[in-house]
Order: C-alpha cells, then structure tokens, then sequence
C-alpha cells in the first residue's frame, strides 16, 4: 500500500455531504432496530407491503437502513453478541420505491450513484453454526469490529490488513408478483424442511412490513418471503462489483415495481465465504429509469447489471490458489463448490504461515476484495477454482521467497 499500487484513480470517490442535494433523503436512525422505525422499510419480501416513496422514471431518491444485523452487535470486545443474534431480525431494508409507469414484463434500470456509511462501524463475524461452508472447521465463531476511514477499514481483532472500501447493497431488489411468491414457497419448503433454508412460519413473528398491523400483518407475514436467498428478483445477490458506478436491469413482477435495497457492505471478496461481508449501516445514492417491455424484448429473467467501474487497482499483485473436486481419496464430478472450498482451505493454511489464526485468515478472504473464477468444468471429472488474495492490503510480503 506505502508504493501507491493500491488506487481509485477511475473511481471519483466522493463522500456525498449532509447537505440538501435536491434529492428525497429517508434517514435511518442509528442504532434503533427496524421494529422501532418500521415506516422506514421492510425484513421480508411481498407485493403488498404499502409503498414509502413513490417517483418517476429519471428521479433520484437517497435512501439509509440499518446493518444486516438490525443494531444487534456492539462495538466491544466481548462476543456474546454473535452468540446471540437473533438471525430472523436480519436484513432490514428500506423501502419500496413505487416507479410510476413500471409494469411487469418492463426492466427496471437503478443506477447506483454511491454508497457511504452512517456509523463508520463494521461488522464481519464467523457467526457459530453460520459460518459459511467451513462453518464446521469454526464452530466457535470469530467477531471482528471494524473502523471505517475514508476509503479503508482497519480492525483490531484482524491487525496488519488494511481492507479498501468496494462499497455495495447487499440486498437490492424489487417485489415479486403474488405468482412468483407462490412459486418461491412451494419449491423453498422442502428444503426448509431440511433445515436447508431459512424458516418462514416459524419466524413470523420479526417480520417487519412497514406499516402493516393486525389482520392484513398477519395475512402477508404467513407466506413474506425471507431475504436470505437471491431469486429472480434480486434480492440478498451479494456481488462485489455491483458497487458505486453499477447500473442494474431488474425484471419488473409487479405494478411500480416496489424497489427496496440495504445490507450495505463497505467492502467483500468473491463468494462472501464466511456468510459476512465488512457489514455496515448506511446510505444508497440511487437514480431510476425504465425500459417499457425490455424484460421481455431482451429475455432477461434474473437482474444483469454492467458491473462498477470503481475498483482498487492491484495489477497483478495477488496470490493464486488453484481449488479441485477431488483432495485425498475424495472424488466428486465437477462440484465447483468442493472446488472453491478446496481453494478457500489453501488460503487459510497459506496465511497462517504468516502469523494470523485460521479466524483471522477466513475474515481477511471473506471480506477483502478478492476474486474467485472458475478455472474449469469441462475437463472431467474435475472442476477447477481459483482464490486470488490481493498483496497490497497487507502490511508484510507475503508472498514465497527462497
């Protein structure tokens, strides 16, 4: 980082300031959960949440939430709060936003203009039992706080790393139509069942639907959608690169379309591995347009998106690690998963040899700007995945010498 190869040279980085900038601004209060300002937005998805704001085609809207943990975590050293979280409390997000004109079959266009945070703390725990799909190699969790300055992130539990901001939604989307909620239900609740996905019935009771109370509560929370997943409407997509910069074409389900986004995340590699990205509250800089029947004219069923042009620029300052479907006696057929956490296993060896613990080594790949691609899936019976560590964000070398 002390040679400048880390930069944001393309980016523009602007911290967009307090004052009144001719755009709908609906503020989050800090450190107050969802339930507790509930006209702000929503924790579950349905087409008939009341809209907060409605605009047309070409208009800009500014709109705060919470972190994904909906203020459950504190910026203190003891981690009974990650032992704590109350996970059907997650992704509060505001909204929706009524386009005026959207209909279904339209694409709705957002451009993200820019992402900045409301308390400059983060969160990027290894939550117990949550933790991605090593979760078993940590059952005890890990909790890491950090500091947000300017463009970079820095964290006492994960000291010599210095993580620069790639900020993002975690969750954008639109509703879906009573149709493809119902589809969502009936091909989610086996796997519910299966304890592999996230409750519904079961969870109702922190479903937060803006203003919705009593009778018509009742009637949305029994069949809302939880945000856990991302689906054909966006949704919890966690993609790095839809940062500050991106524009994004979501298909439209439903009258006006009801855009929400939060989760915001000031920085993520590739996968978010450990199920977190740097997590923080903060403000979406958002400007809409629509394309009158481009879902249907292009075909385009989940969102696309021409990806942000504000990047930290490492060259080719990283280190590779090639993942297989196959380690030891085990063989699987093309599962790029296998691939991926053979790659993941490789860079938390790697970076033990360094001085950090495995939790630190998990943190820094889940949440630093790294880049998994996949090698291969056509050279049988092995799939190939690649986890490519950016130098730059460490204050020693560690790449191999003689």
């Amino acid at each position: 980082m002390a040679d400048g190869r880390i930069d944001f040279t393309k980016s523009g980085v602007s911290r967009f300031p307090d004052r009144d900038l001719g755009v709908p601004r609906f503020s989050c209060e800090v450190g107050v959960p969802l339930a507790q300002q509930k006209e702000l937005g929503h924790n579950r998805w349905h087409p008939d949440i009341p809209p907060l704001f409605e605009c047309d085609p070409g208009d800009e809207v500014i709109l705060e939430s919470p972190g994904y943990d909906d203020y459950q975590l504190q910026d203190l050293d003891d981690d009974q709060d990650i032992h704590t979280i109350d996970l059907t409390r997650t992704h509060p997000i505001t909204g929706p936003v009524r386009v005026r004109g959207a209909e279904p079959g339209d694409l709705l266009v957002v451009e993200l203009l820019d992402v900045q945070p409301l308390s400059g703390i983060g969160y990027s725990n290894v939550l117990p039992g949550m933790g991605g799909p090593l979760k078993e190699r940590f059952p005890r969790g890990f909790k890491t706080v950090w500091d947000l300055h300017g463009i970079y992130a820095t964290s006492r539990q994960v000291p010599g790393v210095r993580i620069p901001a790639i900020s993002h939604p975690g969750v954008i989307g639109v509703a879906p139509s009573h149709e493809l909620l119902e589809q969502w239900n009936r091909r989610e609740d086996p796997l519910i069942a299966q304890d592999q996905a996230g409750p519904r019935a079961d969870a109702t009771a922190t479903a937060v639907l803006r203003t919705l109370e009593g009778e018509e509560w009742q009637r949305v929370a029994a069949t809302a959608a939880r945000t856990v997943p991302p689906r054909e409407n966006g949704g919890n997509m966690d993609i790095k690169n839809l940062s500050r910069g991106s524009k994004i074409y979501f298909p439209v389900f439903v009258e006006g379309a009801l855009f929400s986004c939060g989760d915001l995340h000031f920085a993520e590699g590739d996968g978010e591995i450990t199920w977190n990205a740097i997590e923080m509250d903060g403000a979406a800089w958002l400007k809409f347009g629509l394309i009158k029947g481009g879902a249907r004219k292009y075909g385009i069923r989940n969102p696309a998106f021409r990806p942000s042009p504000v990047d930290p620029n490492f060259g080719d300052r990283y280190i590779s690690f090639v993942g297989y479907s196959a380690r030891g006696d085990e063989q699987r057929y093309l599962d790029t998963t296998m691939a991926a956490v053979d790659a993941v296993e490789q860079g938390i060896d790697y970076l033990t040899r360094f001085g950090y613990t495995p939790e630190q080594a998990y943190t820094i790949i889940s949440v630093a700007p790294c880049e998994m691609h996949v090698g291969g899936i056509v050279d049988i019976p092995n799939a190939a995945v690649t986890l490519s560590i950016p130098l730059d964000i460490f204050d020693q070398d560690i790449l191999p010498t003689p």
